[in-house]
């Protein structure tokens, strides 16, 4: 026995052999993924997203939210994101295979890059090993790695974590902070973050946390401290200049408040506070019984303290937070995982910034780390105390046994989401009143041709919610694929009758006078989706064109001049108008 312990030992102290074994557990965990098609936010960020498919909106990746492509707005503002999803379009277009292909190796780059920051501040191997694979195999992490457009939970990270270990490399390497290349290194790796995903804002405080716990052992707190605040200073500038950007030219519709409007919730921070405290009831239960995992979570808000779970929440939190600030000199791994984890919450909390949700599974795709980083030094702790391989046999039987149990929960999650209709269906076991998933599961039905099944689960959606647009336009879809025009155009009316900017449903309109040749309507109908359309250019050509159908020189010439407007440099256009000058020139003569 302890030769095979010591063999195995031996190849775990081998780096190359860390990372295939990262590599092969993570496909044998996502390879049943590949088959899985791509949906729900999928059309939006990707597939509908024609800012991904052409090189000539590059710039707009900068300056436009990240579903601005697809004549939408939100306040999501990610250009590295948008970047390597034009790449994966030139490789892969729309085939789902090679998206979650690269979805799982950015997970398992993660995986292994976390391996390598946790052995360099903790001077261990199995430790680390053990957290990362725990890391790699939690099935909470699936709804970061198998839903497609959220890569940038694993992108982020991954830019984090690289710059972490550029910040360590800076810190071993003896040379001066800004005379380092590691440094630099280290703050273009948090620029990139920042433009994968919102949350990667937390950076400087994990190295904060790493540079004061770890690298400087014989200063002292005082001593500590400023040592840390010299070396993340750049950071925060950087930090500093995102924010300032995020409230002002990137401030797509309110990036403090993504609800985009006041409510008892967003106005009252102790509501907020409360219900944070009840959310943490929740994701403790998830780190460590991670069965019947599902979208559309949600809790009600917490708006009285003296509630269980609004006192049992906040008793996990203040107890985590006392134990780390008590134990931070004697055992800094414990303090060390508390606060990453707590840091890792934080962008998500809700507790400062209300944001669009109050709980996701993929929003512990990183604090996990830390409370699971401290479970296995409590448990690699209790094994080194007691001589003989007993209990380290034991120990790493428990662990085999954890994570394989994560393992096999983390397959089967990942059959979930094997197409819209399995997916959305069983979401809806655990949330049935969602209006988004019914939506959604309608336009699944549509999508496979059953219209009937389509037409009922809109009609759910819409008594669940008559106020949203949405269902109403997609009702009005399925009556045009079924030849009810005029019940089409009636669901379509009320669409943008209660939601004027609702452009789908005018562009639904039009296309039905155009296919009809009622071109009066037509026209009609797109002088008011033009005043919303993202892309005015392409209608305004639209209108000229069924301008000229109805030989109306005057219009048309009119709709090309405010298309020149927007594009001065276009020729066509300028050729287009001369024509049709020279056209009512020679009709005056007459």
């Amino acid at each position: 026995m302890r030769s095979h312990l010591l063999k195995l030992k031996e190849y775990f102290y081998n780096d190359r052999f860390v990372i295939l074994l990262f590599a092969f557990l993570g496909f044998v965990l996502y390879v049943n993924t590949f088959p899985n098609r791509m949906f729900w936010d999928d059309y939006d960020f990707i597939l509908n997203n024609r800012f991904i498919k052409d090189w000539s909106f590059f710039p707009k990746f900068f300056s436009e939210s990240i579903v601005a492509g697809s004549g939408l707005l939100s306040d999501y503002w990610r250009p590295a994101l948008l970047f390597v999803f034009s790449l994966e379009w030139r490789l892969f277009g729309d085939w789902a295979p090679g998206w979650h292909l690269v979805n799982a190796s950015f997970h398992v780059a993660d995986a292994i890059l976390l391996f390598f920051i946790l052995s360099k501040i903790l001077k261990k191997r199995w430790m680390p090993l053990f957290a990362a694979l725990i890391f790699l195999a939690h099935p909470l992490q699936t709804e970061a790695v198998t839903y497609v457009n959220s890569l940038g939970d694993s992108l982020s990270v991954f830019f984090i974590f690289l710059g972490i270990l550029f910040f360590l490399k800076y810190k071993f390497s003896g040379r001066p902070q800004f005379s380092s290349g590691y440094y630099w290194f280290s703050l273009g790796a948090y620029v990139f973050a920042l433009m994968s995903k919102e949350t990667a804002v937390i950076m400087p405080a994990l190295i904060f946390l790493i540079d004061f716990l770890f690298l400087n052992p014989v200063l002292d707190l005082k001593e500590k401290f400023k040592s840390a605040l010299k070396s993340i200073w750049p950071f925060i500038v950087i930090a500093g200049v995102y924010i300032l950007l995020r409230a002002t030219v990137l401030n797509f519709r309110n990036s403090f408040n993504l609800y985009d409007e006041e409510n008892f919730f967003t106005s009252n921070f102790y509501f907020r506070l409360f219900t944070f405290f009840r959310i943490l009831t929740v994701y403790f239960g998830l780190l460590f019984w991670p069965l019947n995992l599902h979208m559309e979570r949600s809790v009600e808000v917490a708006t009285f303290l003296f509630s269980p779970s609004v006192i049992f929440g906040a008793v996990i939190f203040f107890g985590l937070l006392a134990m780390a600030f008590a134990k931070f000199r004697r055992s800094p791994i414990l303090s060390f995982g508390i606060f990453w984890f707590f840091i890792g919450l934080f962008p998500t909390s809700n507790v400062f910034v209300p944001i669009n949700g109050l709980l996701y599974e993929h929003w512990l795709y990183l604090p996990l780390i830390g409370i699971f980083l401290v479970l296995v030094w409590l448990g690699t702790s209790f094994a080194e105390k007691y001589p003989g391989l007993a209990p380290k046999t034991a120990g790493l039987g428990i662990f085999t046994v954890f994570l394989v149990f994560l393992s096999v929960l983390t397959v089967d999650r990942n059959g979930n989401w094997r197409d819209p209709i399995t997916f959305y269906e069983q979401t809806l076991k655990y949330a049935p009143d969602s209006y988004r998933v019914i939506n959604n599961l309608g336009m699944a039905y549509a999508d496979k041709g059953e219209r009937e099944n389509a037409e009922i689960t809109y009609k759910k959606a819409i008594i669940l919610d008559p106020s949203n647009a949405v269902a109403y336009h997609n009702l009005g879809n399925t009556y045009r694929e079924t030849g009810k025009k005029d019940a089409a155009m009636e669901n379509w009316q009320i669409a943008v009758k209660l939601d004027p900017k609702f452009v789908f449903s005018y562009r639904a309109m039009a296309d039905t006078y155009l296919k009809d040749k009622d071109y009066q309507k037509a026209r009609e109908v797109l002088e008011k989706y033009v005043e919303y359309d993202a892309s005015k250019v392409e209608t305004l050509v639209l209108l000229a064109q069924i301008a000229l159908e109805e030989k109306n020189l005057t219009a048309a010439l009119k709709y090309l001049e405010r298309a020149r407007e927007l594009e001065p440099n276009n020729q066509f256009f300028q050729a287009s108008a001369d024509d049709i000058k020279s056209l009512l020139e020679r009709q005056s003569q007459n």
